[in-house]
């Protein structure tokens, strides 16, 4: 009697891919060494669609935090293109940057930053949490927090985008005047290496970080006019942050970095193109009438303006207006933050491009 010899190939394409696709990442790439086959079906599997995984630890040891919402979010097939992660005030960011750096390949960009909170899934019930950090003025300051443990936490993102690439752009500082920021250099060395991926001059996506010494309304103002509606840019404008580009370089004290999601022009057949869109969070919602500035004085930290409005021809202080805006919102928000929305026509051009005009729609927080 002979003896048939079986491979693991011989039990069928479909029972090899179901079980590929419930690896976790480290297993899932070491499949993917296996054989042409088995790499042929692991990236069937990531190529299908864009992936992203992301995970929340409120624990207060930032190592057992950190191993947590890695273990989470690679406990799925992954080939990540680019890491971010935020957390908490009291967690050291440096310390931050390199345990999360030491969990991943060294040309995959990370960008870890301080926001004032996090939102997401526990990586261990799975259930949604939302915390905002409870840091007075003096203590972001100075940097600590009376409250440790209140303000440790760590949500971890990581995404695999078919077809596109992802890469760390600095803004840099002029090295004669530390004051003065280099933002036309910025957007041509968006543009210089989005054209070398893709072909075209402006990126899919913008994911941008500034601190908090860095006024980032003129760079959005050339981002604004430098690319076409098409490219999407959002961020965080005001936080501490450290980042690793596709290089391996840090980029640990600039003012802002761009990370870019551009389309490869030259991806495989099949890829389809990954397109952007966003929404904006009904936490910020149209409120009271349309004004038209008649007096402006500006200083240093504000603006003071009185205004009218189309249906009353009287000059309206800022204070009347305010009175306006909370007879309207009446009791449905304990403590509101205003937002003044405001239409501006700027000339603009970036390197010796011809200088044209352009419309922004800016908006500043209202003090009192």
């Amino acid at each position: 009697m002979l003896k048939s010899s079986l491979s693991i190939d011989d039990i069928g394409e479909d029972l090899i891919q179901n079980v590929l696709c419930r690896l976790p990442a480290q297993s899932f790439a070491s499949a993917a060494c296996v054989s042409r086959f088995w790499n042929s079906i692991c990236n069937r599997i990531l190529f299908a669609s864009p992936k992203l995984s992301s995970a929340i630890s409120f624990n207060p040891l930032l190592e057992d935090a950190v191993s947590e919402v890695v273990d989470k979010v690679l406990s799925k097939p992954m080939r990540p293109h680019f890491v971010l992660a935020s957390i908490g005030p009291s967690f050291s960011l440096r310390q931050a940057h390199e345990l999360i750096n030491g969990n991943f390949g060294f040309h995959i960009p990370v960008v870890v930053n301080v926001p004032e909170g996090i939102i997401g899934r526990d990586s261990l019930t799975d259930e949604f949490r939302e915390v905002q950090w409870e840091v007075t003025e003096e203590e972001d300051l100075a940097g600590v927090s009376q409250n440790e443990n209140v303000n440790r936490g760590i949500i971890l993102t990581v995404g695999f985008l078919p077809g596109l690439k992802a890469n760390i752009i600095p803004l840099l500082f002029e090295k004669k005047d530390p004051r003065r920021l280099l933002i036309d250099e910025f957007v041509i060395s968006i543009k210089e290496y989005t054209s070398s991926v893709s072909g075209h001059a402006s990126p899919s996506g913008i994911l941008l970080f500034s601190d908090q010494a860095t006024d980032i309304k003129p760079v959005l103002q050339k981002l604004d006019y430098a690319f076409s509606l098409d490219t999407v840019i959002v961020g965080d404008g005001g936080s501490k942050f450290l980042c690793r580009s596709d290089d391996g370089n840090y980029a640990t004290r600039v003012p802002a970095v761009a990370l870019l999601f551009v389309n490869e022009r030259d991806r495989s057949p099949g890829i389809g193109e990954t397109k952007f869109h966003v929404m904006i969070s009904t936490g910020l919602s149209p409120l009271g009438s349309t004004y038209k500035a008649v007096s402006v004085k500006c200083n240093e930290t504000s603006t003071w303006l009185t205004a009218i409005r189309d249906t009353l021809h009287e000059d309206l202080d800022g204070q009347s207006i305010l009175d306006e805006i909370y007879d309207e919102l009446g009791d449905r928000i304990q403590f509101p933050v205003f937002y003044l929305g405001v239409t501006k026509r700027r000339r603009c051009s970036v390197g010796p491009e011809k200088v044209r005009r352009i419309t922004f729609h800016e908006f500043h927080e209202v003090m009192g």
